[in-house]
């Protein structure tokens, strides 16, 4: 219902701008109405500056909006953020975060992690994950940069994994 009243706002601006225009070229012909030109172009201008900027302030506080500039967050962050650094980032208030975070963890994208006293969300589909080199036979792991091909404690053969 806002994403209405918005466009109907920027329409009567911009149709005030229009106007504006009109009376600009009309004052080629008679110089009185210049000044009319000039005070309806300032304020079309102004109006409609004003009305695409508080939309696109409200657009960016969506949930569905902000959700995807959290993961994008939480991807630099290696896969985890808290609410308090949201809101610090994209300058929104912490209800509208809230309620994003709340969306995450509905879809299974995110889930919740108490640590140190902080809340945390964390994205499992995010982490870095390591890989090592893993002994079939023994479970021993190494490091991927020794370059192995056999397992020192037993020579079983050496698989890469994910730790």
């Amino acid at each position: 219902m806002r994403k209405i009243g918005y466009l109907v706002i920027f329409i009567f601006f911009s149709a005030v701008l229009g106007t504006g225009l009109l009376f600009l070229v009309a004052s080629m012909v008679a110089p009185e109405r210049s000044t009319v030109a000039l005070a309806l172009l300032a304020v079309g201008t102004v109006g409609a500056a004003a009305t695409a900027f508080s939309y696109s302030r409200w657009y960016g506080q969506q949930p569905a909006v902000l959700a995807a500039r959290i993961t994008d967050l939480a991807e630099r962050g290696n896969g985890e953020i808290a609410i308090s650094q949201v809101m610090s980032e994209l300058r929104v208030p912490a209800s509208v975060v809230q309620a994003a975070m709340d969306e995450l963890v509905e879809k299974g994208q995110a889930h919740p992690e108490s640590r140190d006293g902080q809340l945390l969300y964390v994205f499992p589909g995010l982490k870095e994950r390591k890989m090592v080199r893993k002994c079939v036979y023994c479970g021993s792991t190494f490091p991927v940069k020794q370059p192995l091909q056999k397992c020192p404690n037993c020579g079983g053969n050496l698989e890469f994994v994910q730790q």
